[in-house]
């Protein structure tokens, strides 16, 4: 007969004969023996199944992981003591369409968003956004997203990811001229992972390419007058360790991305980006719902990007309390800080309050000698843990420098 174990009463000499899972229907065992950091035949080991249990968890996939040790002797064996390690998931869902509703002054975007995760059964993930931004001058403004992630390629410690999207929207050049702007782009990343153990947490190097044109056009006659791309390559060198909890999230993530767009590979719209970043999720052990998050981002590009300033600030971008592309320049500072209480009794719903500090700049120095804006604000986080990374979010912000007020909406975190 099988019995559940005691943790307290194994013995360090126990050694696993065979681990199992139970609650999993979706992804394949293979895919989840990957994360393990023990493996049958070894002496138990708790800090190793502590471990294993965290990697599994911080896929995303669950709402829980958990694990027991039972008594498993092999046939006919009882002369050493064995156990077997079973550790339980509780799944989520992992398709989701979610309607997208923004309404802002005179400004309404309809959309709708298909949100496929663990596809296969190894985690690939989909996301296919389709969204009418509503009409400006007579024309109709839309985006178009799609994109695919391909995460441990061939089980190796190799990450792909592929993106498409199609936009337009109505804006105003520097001659105060109207014109439809419409916008094609296509993009592709490989995350390479540095650990030597083959996990994928730690360091990392991201290398990629992409394609970015965009047409002008006469809001009038419809025609195009004028035209440019950019070809780019970009590359990343960063540290990422982020531990996903029941209702929060622990660690740390920082990098340096370069953005690269050059004639020589056939771009008309030439420039050097580059974006120093750095963010940090901390939990309490008195308050273990509750998490103080931190971000810090400094950006300078050497010339606009397709016509548009390299960078912008607004409630959309991590400045809350500032109205749509507010702040627009070539050179940037962002710092973010939020502090999460749960509810008590509902840990899933959190108060967060919020400082939001930043400013864009037409050239880096003036980064010494500008104030940075503020907002601040309350707001709410729902954890819907029975899907796949979906957190809503509402905020209520003031812009000490506009003296205004606004609202925002979101299904992710802020950073």
């Amino acid at each position: 007969m099988l019995l559940l174990i005691s943790v307290s009463m194994v013995d360090a000499a126990t050694r696993i004969n065979s681990i199992r899972f139970e609650g999993n229907e979706t992804t394949r065992e293979s895919f989840l023996r990957q994360q393990l950091h023990i493996y049958e035949g070894d002496e138990i080991d708790f800090n190793k199944i502590d471990k294993s249990v965290r990697d599994i968890m911080d896929l995303g996939l669950y709402r829980n992981v958990a694990y027991y040790l039972q008594e498993d002797y092999p046939a006919g064996e009882q002369s050493e003591s064995c156990a077997e390690l079973v550790i339980v998931v509780v799944e989520k869902y992992y398709v989701l369409i979610l309607p997208r509703v923004r309404v802002e002054d005179n400004y309404l975007r309809l959309g709708v968003q298909l949100r496929w995760d663990n596809l296969h059964g190894i985690n690939h993930a989909m996301r296919l956004t389709a969204e009418r931004m509503g009409e400006n001058e007579g024309i109709t403004e839309y985006r178009q997203r799609f994109r695919y992630k391909y995460p441990s390629v061939l089980n190796s410690r190799i990450d792909m990811e592929f993106k498409i999207k199609n936009e337009n929207n109505v804006a105003t050049n520097a001659d105060d001229v109207i014109q439809n702007q419409v916008e094609q782009s296509v993009g592709f990343t490989v995350i390479k992972w540095l650990n030597p153990e083959a996990r994928k947490y730690g360091r990392y190097v991201r290398l990629g390419m992409g394609y970015i044109g965009r047409e002008f056009e006469d809001i009038n006659s419809r025609l195009v007058v004028n035209e440019t791309e950019a070809m780019n390559v970009i590359a990343e060198y960063g540290f990422k360790k982020v531990h996903e909890h029941l209702y929060n999230r622990s660690g740390k993530r920082y990098g340096y991305n370069l953005d690269v767009s050059d004639d020589r590979l056939g771009s008309t719209s030439e420039y050097v980006k580059h974006l120093l970043f750095y963010r940090s999720y901390y939990r309490f052990e008195s308050r273990p719902d509750d998490n103080l998050n931190v971000q810090t981002v400094l950006g300078h590009s050497t010339d606009d990007v397709l016509g548009d300033k390299a960078f912008t600030l607004d409630y959309r971008n991590d400045l809350r309390g500032y109205d749509r592309d507010r702040f627009q320049g070539n050179s940037m500072l962002l710092i973010n800080m939020e502090y999460l209480h749960s509810f008590g009794r509902y840990p899933n719903l959190r108060y967060v309050y919020f400082v939001d500090m930043g400013n864009t700049y037409d050239e880096i120095e003036q980064i010494f000698h500008q104030p940075l804006n503020i907002g601040v604000g309350a707001g709410i986080r729902w954890k819907i843990a029975a899907f796949v990374r979906l957190d809503l979010r509402l905020d209520v912000a003031y812009g000490v420098t506009d003296s205004d007020w606004f609202t925002s909406f979101g299904t992710r975190y802020m950073f």
